[in-house]
């Protein structure tokens, strides 16, 4: 239990300084969420089945055989600011309800505000015990274009995400328990089309990362106040750097009927993304079908579904539903200096919405989704929102 208000600064620290110092992908205990290494908004809005679109620079990361889906009308894909916001519901309920708390006045009229914050904070880790909460900022800057014979996409990947869960503070869970990353890079990929119909595609990617994994108990959190960021820095902080590679193929079954089928396959971080002792991602097989039926009034109309980890490498789990991806995008209208796009979808079992406006060279992308951090889809869901603020063309 937290029993002053120093103990609360200190405990915001560790999350604030998890973000410049600083878990793993690594499976754990309490964060069950699949690991990934960026997560586009446009992707997630469609329920995240984005294995046989594409169609833009962050194809990258869920086949690069789709890059040749980069229209060539639009000319150069540049985004030149590409920051995201990602957050649990939970986790800004937590802000919001900590900065009450320590905004409590002598509650108690005995001339010390300590005592009356100390038992509001307290009351607030109650209240968000075992929970989940959330939070990542990333950017991901990028330049593409399609040609008739390739296409291709590179660029900069920057990510801080921070897991964290509050307990009683007793027993092996401890007070906090708290898996941070942050993540950088560079990732380049092609696509070449063998004809009108088949392409295939490689990426690579070098990144760092340094990553804090650890259980935080009251008497440690106590003992270390004085020296946590050396704590942090020296004990707990691991360090990792990783090279690897993805392929993809796209298969467009009749380019000039109506419907537009796609199939599309990708082997994701082959051989493992191992990043050392700050943990790894693991190789997977994604399969997804699309189509792109020509309608009228619209610009465009995209249906997918994917399947994603077909082998279980996630060990988190083997729940099918949580792999099961599925949704839609519907382009109201592109055309300079504007541009309106929404999208539903369905994501380890829970829906999705997302839309972008562009005016200009500005881009603002909102989407909703869940994701489960249970061992099973409809277990644990965190509800999140993720707003992507892009300056480009």
């Amino acid at each position: 239990m937290l029993t002053n208000r120093r103990t609360l600064i200190t405990i915001l620290l560790i999350l604030v300084l998890s973000f410049a110092a600083s878990s793993s992908f690594a499976a754990n205990d309490f964060a069950r969420e699949y690991p990934v290494l960026y997560k586009s908004p446009r992707a997630m809005g469609m329920g995240g089945a984005y294995t046989a679109i594409g169609g833009r620079n962050d194809a990258l990361f869920y086949n690069p055989a789709t890059l040749i889906n980069i229209p060539q009308d639009k000319g150069w894909e540049v985004d030149l600011l590409n920051v995201s916001l990602d957050a649990g519901k939970n986790s800004v309920n937590f802000v919001k309800d900590l900065k009450d708390a320590t905004d409590v006045g002598d509650l108690d009229h005995d001339g010390d505000t300590g005592d009356d914050q100390a038992k509001a904070v307290n009351d607030v880790i109650a209240k968000y015990r075992g929970e989940n909460l959330y939070l990542r900022v990333a950017d991901f800057s990028a330049i593409g274009k399609s040609f008739d014979s390739f296409a291709f996409a590179a660029g900069g990947l920057g990510s801080v995400q921070v897991n964290a869960t509050p307990h009683e503070g007793f027993g092996s869970q401890g007070l906090l328990e708290l898996n941070a990353d942050v993540t950088y890079g560079a990732i380049g990929g092609f696509s070449i089309p063998f004809n009108e119909r088949f392409s295939a595609g490689l990426t690579a990617k070098m990144l760092q990362r340094q990553s804090i994994h650890h259980d935080f108990t009251a008497q440690e959190i106590v003992e270390k106040q004085d020296n946590l960021g050396d704590y942090i820095q020296d004990d707990l902080r691991k360090k990792g750097s990783a090279f690897g590679f993805d392929v993809g193929m796209l298969w467009k079954i009749e380019p000039e009927s109506y419907w537009r089928p796609a199939v599309g396959l990708s082997v994701l971080n082959i051989g493992d993304l191992d990043f050392g002792d700050a943990g790894k991602i693991p190789m997977t097989v994604n399969v997804g079908v699309s189509a792109n039926p020509r309608i009228p009034f619209f610009r465009s109309l995209i249906l997918g579904l994917d399947y994603v980890d077909v082998l279980n490498n996630f060990d988190q789990d083997k729940d099918k539903m949580k792999r099961l991806r599925y949704g839609a995008e519907l382009q109201l209208f592109d055309v300079w200096p504007a541009e309106v796009s929404v999208r539903v979808g369905m994501y380890e079992g829970y829906p999705t919405f997302g839309a972008d406006v562009r005016l200009l060279t500005f881009l603002v992308s909102y989407t909703l989704y869940s994701e489960e951090v249970g061992a099973y889809a409809g277990q644990d869901k965190d509800t999140r929102q993720l707003l992507t603020f892009n300056f480009g063309w």
